[in-house]
């Protein structure tokens, strides 16, 4: 990665957070702990630390939200929990905003986000969404913590992450794209679009 713009974080969605949590507990032999409600995303989730500054995290629909829309209706509908998004850290939101302007996307935001924990706090950041692509979650979203502390440092420890890779059938084009927003992510080209994260003692895939 360059200066600036990490890994932040890789998602892995469920239908419901339980089995989400009870998958990534069999397959990495940690179990990660309940992180709160995104009350304007009608999403819940839990979190585990990968190391590197780097954590996972189980997102599914929140309880009681009966009117799902958007990537809570999505999460609903996986038939099985996988790898379904992934987000970069980034010090400064608006650089990124005009690299992806320069580069022909339509990036939306800094936007507000905000996370409600189990003891009541709410913690809040700032994210960046790059839209003018169709490359869906492939383009990562961008998130500034600000002075919240990291998640990978307030989440239990699990394995470490050894690599994260994608796979894409247009692969050159979706390289030159992360080389214009500051990302350095390994892309292979494959007929079927893939999230490959290598984790010690497993792998975790998706869509």
């Amino acid at each position: 990665m360059t200066p600036g713009v990490a890994l932040d974080h890789i998602l892995f969605g469920a239908p419901d957070l339980e089995v989400g949590v009870r998958e990534v507990t069999a397959r990495l032999g940690a179990t990660p702990a309940p992180g709160g409600v995104h009350p304007t995303m009608g999403t819940t989730n839990a979190l585990l630390s990968l190391g590197g500054g780097v954590y996972l995290e189980v997102l599914a629909p929140a309880p009681g939200h009966t009117e799902l829309r958007g990537f809570g209706q999505q999460l609903a509908g996986l038939e099985t929990p996988a790898l379904v998004n992934w987000a970069a850290r980034a010090s400064d939101l608006e650089a990124v905003a005009a690299a992806a302007t320069a580069a022909g996307l339509a990036p939306l935001g800094p936007v507000p986000g905000s996370r409600r924990t189990e003891s009541g706090d709410l913690l809040e950041w700032r994210m960046l969404l790059i839209g003018g692509h169709d490359f869906g979650t492939f383009i990562p979203f961008f998130i500034d913590w600000g002075a919240t502390p990291h998640p990978s440092i307030t989440s239990p420890t699990g394995p470490r992450l050894v690599r994260f890779s994608v796979a894409h059938p247009r692969a050159a084009e979706l390289a030159g794209l992360y080389r214009a927003l500051g990302l350095e992510i390994e892309v292979a080209e494959d007929a079927s679009p893939l999230f490959n994260a290598e984790i010690e003692g497993a792998v975790l895939t998706g869509p």
